[in-house]
């Protein structure tokens, strides 16, 4: 896939995703219950997480066509270029986690929702997204700690008000994860492909 193809497509989800986190926010903020950096890279991370499904090939469901890889290791000593995109892709989500949410200041929740995030994604591969691959888990789960590890060592330097300012308020702080993932999932298996594909021809 081009960083055209790859910009055209997360672009065009982000859009539709754009309208429903302002009207979550815009409640939110009515009651004082969020901070504006908190608002502000929120977005960020929704872009992030479509993203994600952009780079991994999640779009509209097709026939189920399993293709499953269930030894572990092997492909990563083969394909190791491919084991380093991983590894890096999920980077991020390591660090926006502690970043935005004060529950996730442990690394081990953070590697279970790298894990949970990533199982559904090898899901759907099945319905003719591409291969559904344990080694693809176990990549996505270690790039989620290194996120974490880098947020650690580089807000060691911010003081504890500034670092405060990009946490939740007075929120689940797993409600929100959810509801941004499972929003931005919905966005690209359906209105992304059919509408902006099918009718406009993009992505």
């Amino acid at each position: 896939m081009s960083i055209t193809d790859i910009l055209i497509r997360s672009i065009s989800g982000y859009v539709f995703v754009i309208p429903g986190v302002l009207l979550y926010f815009g409640y939110l903020m009515r009651r004082k219950k969020q901070t504006l950096v908190h608002f502000v890279v929120a977005f960020v991370f929704c872009y992030y997480l479509i993203g994600v499904f952009t780079m991994v090939g999640i779009h509209a469901f097709k026939i189920f066509s399993p293709r499953i890889v269930l030894v572990p290791f092997v492909d990563m000593i083969s394909g190791p270029v491919d084991t380093i995109l991983n590894v890096i892709l999920f980077i991020p989500l390591g660090f926006f986690l502690p970043l935005l949410y004060k529950k996730y200041n442990r690394v081990n929740r953070v590697a279970l929702t790298g894990f949970l995030f990533s199982i559904p994604i090898e899901i759907v591969q099945m319905f003719g997204m591409g291969a559904t691959d344990i080694n693809d888990l176990i990549t996505n789960t270690v790039g989620t700690c290194l996120g974490y590890y880098i947020y650690k060592a580089l807000f060691k330097l911010l003081r504890k008000e500034l670092r405060g300012k990009f946490q939740e308020n007075k929120v689940n702080d797993y409600i929100e994860v959810l509801f941004f993932t499972l929003y931005s999932f919905a966005v690209m298996v359906t209105i992304q492909p059919f509408i902006i594909h099918k009718l406009f021809q993009l992505g």
